[in-house]
């Protein structure tokens, strides 16, 4: 019984904490100035799902409880939620700080890690490297958005 109330304090703290990025987000600025996309959108956009998909699953918990029918659940990586939120964080403020490329590289690998079996690392590394890159092509060339350099500045 006690486990069921854990996923509901964890589900209520993943939505507090995605409301909050949400927030975080809409004051960085308009996501639109001339008609031109800016930086501030993908952190929105990041921030509506995040709130989105964290109260669905919020939803279906209580829903669950109410029922009393909540599934065990993967136990096999009770830390890894906390660790993803970390690095999220992390991510976060290293973007801010050194810029888009080694963060976002870094972060991509670190998230293919926790999903994925801990093996082929150089395989990983690259995908990594490729997802990203395609990310700034796809920002500087298709939405016209000038991402962070090295140092954070534009």
């Amino acid at each position: 019984m006690f486990y069921i109330y854990k996923k509901i304090i964890f589900q209520n703290f993943i939505f507090i904490v995605s409301v909050g990025y949400l927030a975080t987000a809409i004051d960085l600025g308009s996501p639109t100035v001339d008609g031109r996309l800016q930086p501030s959108f993908f952190p929105l956009i990041v921030g509506s799902f995040a709130v989105l998909f964290s109260g669905i699953l919020l939803f279906k918990e209580w829903d669950l409880v109410k029922r009393r029918v909540a599934d065990a659940g993967d136990e096999s990586s009770p830390f890894a939620a906390p660790i993803i939120i970390l690095l999220t964080f992390i991510y976060i403020l290293a973007f801010s700080a050194i810029g888009y490329f080694i963060p976002s590289v870094l972060f991509v690998f670190s998230m293919m890690l926790m999903f994925s079996e801990k093996e082929k690392f150089v395989q990983k590394a690259i995908i990594s490297i490729v997802i990203v890159t395609l990310g700034y092509f796809i920002f500087e060339l298709l939405f016209g958005v000038r991402l962070p350099a090295f140092g954070g500045g534009n």
